[in-house]
């Protein structure tokens, strides 16, 4: 029984009594009447004044009291009602907690209104994150690539994004896979920490060296180590075009045009943005005779592969600053991780649908035949010089990717020994032109 039902029933007890006496005396019947009302006006207060005191506030949750976000997706709070004695106090409500939505889990929201001294009334609500984006594996250098049966597989490298996770690439587990006797994939696979996995394959394919080949190299080596270090050039072994990709750097690009002219060789410089400083290398680089060439304004993924007006947009900004520069207007391109790239599969079908706009609009684009990997794998100078080398093919075209970005000492220092490998062994170095046949890997998105 409450405060209130207890105080009118013993109002309730004193007017009865009051009234039983008032049918045998005078002078308690004279006072009814003024006792009633006294009565009457406590028992109106009182109810009031505990109702007053007892009434509790209204909280009530604005939207679902447990709310699924995925990782990543901004949190907003739907709020609550509040109101007490009929009053919106919902201003007065204190929300405590936050949502991390960068970290998978469940969170707490409590919201608490206080009011008569030490009470208060509270609610909660439950805000769970989830991870349900798989990371992506994009391989570095070529997915299908050829390699010599008697050569070691040398791991190209790849990379790992994740919308939660960082450095996955530690965690990535490598299964080599038999496809056939001259033929093996390697499958790459990683999972994040919600259970999320993702996976990618890279086919290699086994090639035998031809006999007479092993014979002259074999007759070289010999040569070598007696000191007869004079080797007949093999006629027509093939060309090389040496392409530097993300410079011009200040300390390695005049290093490398240095270089360029002593030995009499021309190559192609696919440029990024270049600030003031770097205009002169830019201008280097034409007045000696190479090729400047277009990698983009940007190297950023996910903007200049986010649409076909995005992509040549980077395109164009970057031939109108080479030509502000040089006075050469390029039409000669490479998309920045080559058009075989699946690092732009967050919008599907775009690398289809840029190697036909490029062309369209007059440009030329170059892929490449043989990866000196110094982006990726390779740390060393030998590493770079040994898949260079290794990489070429005789009697055939040969597309050798470099880079020239700042601190790429490795590719510096093995440059001269490649440029002296290619003239020993009868290849011609040559710079690409808009005469040469584009070079094409096969699209992956």
């Amino acid at each position: 029984m409450n405060t209130v039902s207890i105080v009118e029933i013993v109002i309730a007890a004193i007017l009865f009594l009051i009234m039983i006496l008032s049918m045998f005396n005078k002078r308690v019947r004279k006072l009814r009447v003024a006792i009633l009302v006294i009565l009457l006006d406590i028992c109106l207060l009182t109810h009031v004044g505990v109702t007053y005191i007892t009434e509790e506030p209204v909280l009530a949750l604005k939207g679902n009291s447990v709310i699924a976000l995925e990782a990543n997706e901004t949190y907003i709070d739907p709020g609550i009602q509040a109101s007490y004695h009929k009053k919106d106090v919902q201003k007065d409500v204190k929300i405590q907690g936050k949502v991390n939505t960068k970290k998978p889990g469940e969170y707490k929201i409590t919201y608490e209104y206080h009011y008569q001294k030490d009470k208060v009334k509270q609610l909660e609500r439950i805000v769970k994150v989830e991870d349900h984006v798989a990371p992506k594996i994009t391989l570095k250098g070529q997915e299908k690539l050829t390699i010599y049966e008697d050569e070691e597989y040398k791991e190209l490298g790849y990379t790992v994004e994740d919308n939660v996770d960082q450095d996955l690439e530690q965690q990535v587990k490598v299964q080599k896979n038999e496809v056939s006797k001259n033929e093996y994939e390697l499958i790459y696979t990683v999972e994040d920490s919600s259970g999320n996995e993702a996976k990618a394959v890279r086919n290699v394919i086994l090639k035998k060296r031809q006999t007479s080949q092993n014979t002259q190299t074999n007759s070289d080596q010999t040569k070598e180590e007696n000191g007869n270090s004079t080797k007949k050039p093999t006629s027509n072994s093939g060309i090389i075009y040496l392409t530097f990709d993300d410079g011009p750097s200040l300390d390695i690009t005049p290093k490398i045009l240095d270089i360029l002219k002593q030995e009499n060789v021309k190559a192609t410089f696919f440029l990024l943005n270049y600030g003031e400083s770097k205009e002169k290398l830019v201008k280097r680089i034409v007045e000696e005779g190479h090729t400047v060439a277009i990698h983009g304004y940007s190297h950023n993924y996910k903007k200049i592969y986010a649409s076909e007006q995005a992509y040549m947009q980077n395109l164009t900004k970057l031939q109108t600053k080479i030509k502000n520069t040089t006075g050469v207007t390029t039409t000669i391109t490479r998309f920045p991780g080559g058009s075989s790239n699946t690092i732009s599969s967050f919008n599907p079908k775009i690398m289809t649908k840029l190697t036909k706009k490029v062309v369209e609009e007059g440009f030329r684009y170059y892929d490449w035949t043989v990866d000196s990997n110094d982006a990726g794998g390779a740390k060393t100078r030998d590493e770079v010089y040994n898949n260079v080398t290794k990489g070429l093919i005789r009697n055939a075209k040969n597309t050798v990717l470099m880079h020239d970005f700042s601190g790429n000492q490795k590719t510096l220092d093995a440059l001269k020994a490649i440029i002296q490998y290619g003239k020993q062994n009868g290849y011609t170095f040559q710079k690409i032109t808009t005469d040469t046949p584009m070079v094409k890997h096969k699209i992956n998105n």
